[in-house]
């Protein structure tokens, strides 16, 4: 069933409305009619089934017939990922969002190749949440993430806040991450992964990471790229904690 995202706003009742956006996709793109059962969602656990009872030019109203609210899912996962170009840096969101990532935090590194003027960094941003909310659609995710402005790995550390830390590592003392993951105790409230550039993080980075708090952890013998490490990583941890 095609699904709609439509903020808390919007909902009134049994009667969801869609905004100019939404409204747009639903009617000219997935050219649905008066009548078609559809999906709708507001981003923060509440969705509902129901039929599209208005149409015009620009709004799509919908009659709900289900409605449920379904719980987060402890403990929040957050992912902090150094910056890489275009497409790669769009499929790591999208694929974070798959795998049920409550938080995205794009960083700059020591290491990180890709250098960007804020505005286009701000434009980039906009995309990656456009990214987020499709993959919800698609996939079936109720929350949507928080994709967050682009910071320096030393304020990612520094914004530690109090939650366990994990950071994937080259470096030969890392522990596996199978072996770091039955150190986390029961009931933890939220994890944070930290994935640096292909590079990996700097020395300098990872004593200072280490000093935030974080463990330094190994995905494996092999060299990963960002991509990959993201969904190794967040695979990991979704399977083991939730």
């Amino acid at each position: 069933m095609d699904r709609f995202f439509a903020d808390a706003g919007a909902w009134d009742d049994a009667r969801v409305l869609l905004d100019s956006r939404e409204s747009h996709h639903c009617l000219r793109v997935m050219r649905k009619r008066l009548g078609d059962k559809v999906e709708v969602f507001d981003g923060k656990g509440r969705w509902g089934r129901g039929v599209i009872t208005e149409l015009s030019d620009t709004e799509a109203a919908i009659r709900l017939e289900q409605e449920e609210r379904e719980r987060r899912r402890l403990p929040a996962i957050s992912l902090a990922v150094a910056l890489s170009k275009g497409k790669v840096m769009d499929s790591v969101v999208q694929k974070a969002v798959e795998l049920g990532v409550d938080r995205i935090q794009p960083m700059l590194t020591e290491h990180t190749v890709v250098r960007l003027e804020q505005e286009s960094l701000s434009g980039r941003q906009k995309k990656w949440r456009r990214i987020a909310l499709e993959a919800c659609k698609q996939c079936g995710q109720n929350f949507v993430p928080e994709v967050r402005s682009v910071v320096s790995f030393e304020e990612v550390v520094r914004e530690n806040d109090d939650r366990a830390g994990l950071l994937a590592s080259l470096h030969q003392g890392a522990l596996p991450l199978k072996d770091a993951l039955r150190k986390i105790p029961v009931g933890l409230e939220g994890i944070g992964l930290l994935i640096g550039p292909e590079g990996d993080f700097s020395v300098s980075e990872r004593e200072l990471a280490v000093d935030g708090g974080f463990h330094p952890v190994s995905l494996g013998p092999l060299v990963l790229r960002v991509e990959t490490a993201v969904t190794f990583g967040l695979s990991v941890l979704v399977h083991e904690l939730r």
